[in-house]
C-alpha cells in the first residue's frame, strides 16, 4: 500500500469514527470505505482514485472537512475526485439525488470508477443488510435509483459493471423475498434469470429456450 492511500486511510477512519451504517447490522461505517477502496482497487482504479476511494464521504458526511484541506494533505488531482463526488447538502434530498442522474455524465474516468465502486457497496448493503424502516417500495425505488445513476456515468469498467449488476439483482429477489409475496419472489427470480441470459449474449430465441427448459426442470 503507497505512502498516500496509507494516509488517506488513517485520516478517513479517524474522521468517521463513531459512524454506523444505516442498516440493520448497523455496521462501522468504515467498513463501507474499506469496501470501495478495495473495489476500486480490484477495478484497477489509480492510486489516486484508491485514497479518494477512503475520502469521497469526508466532505459530505465527516467532520467539518474541506476540499481545500483534502488538497493540502493528498494533492489536488486526489481532492478533484472528492469533489466530484460531493453533493451539496444545502440541497433537499430529491434534488440531490436527481443531481447525481444529471452530473454522472460529467464524470471524469477515476471519479466514475469510485462512483461505481460507491454505488455497488450501497448495492450490496442494501441486499444484505438494509434499514428495518425500509418498505418493499422504497428498496425497489433506490435500485432503480442507483442504475439510473450508473447507466449515465461515462466510463465502466467491465467488471464492475458486472459486479454492480449482480448486486442489484440480488437486492431486487431479496426485497420481494423479505416483504412482497411469495408470487412476486417468483417472478422475479425468473425475470432475472432472463436478464442475466441476455447480458451472457443470447437472443430471444435461445432465451426462451432456456426458460422452458429450466421451467420443466423445475416441474
Amino acid at each position: 500500500m503507497s505512502d498516500l492511500i496509507s494516509r488517506a486511510e488513517r485520516f478517513a477512519r479517524v474522521r468517521h469514527e463513531g459512524q454506523f451504517r444505516k442498516g440493520k447490522a448497523k455496521e462501522p461505517y468504515t467498513n463501507h470505505l474499506v469496501e470501495v477502496a478495495a473495489l476500486v482497487e480490484r477495478w484497477n482504479g489509480s492510486e489516486s482514485a484508491i485514497a479518494a476511494a477512503w475520502l469521497h464521504d469526508t466532505v459530505e458526511d465527516g467532520p467539518p472537512t474541506s476540499v481545500d484541506e483534502l488538497e493540502s494533505m493528498f494533492g489536488k488531482n486526489v481532492a478533484d475526485i472528492v469533489a466530484e463526488l460531493t453533493n451539496d447538502k444545502s440541497l433537499p434530498k430529491a434534488d440531490r439525488k436527481n443531481l447525481q442522474i444529471i452530473n454522472a455524465a460529467k464524470k471524469s474516468k477515476e471519479a466514475c470508477v469510485v462512483k461505481l465502486a460507491d454505488k455497488t457497496s450501497n448495492i450490496g448493503a442494501i441486499a444484505n443488510s438494509p434499514p428495518e424502516d425500509w418498505s418493499l417500495d422504497r428498496r425497489l425505488k433506490y435500485i432503480a435509483w442507483a442504475n439510473s445513476v450508473v447507466g449515465q456515468l461515462p466510463y465502466l469498467p467491465k467488471d464492475g459493471l458486472s459486479e454492480f449488476l449482480k448486486r442489484c439483482d440480488q437486492a431486487e429477489l431479496n426485497a420481494y423475498d423479505d416483504l412482497g409475496t411469495v408470487r412476486q419472489a417468483q417472478n422475479t427470480a425468473i425475470s432475472i434469470l432472463e436478464r442475466k441470459a441476455k447480458r451472457a449474449g443470447a437472443d430471444e430465441a435461445q432465451i426462451r429456450k432456456f426458460m422452458l427448459s429450466f421451467m420443466q426442470g423445475a416441474l
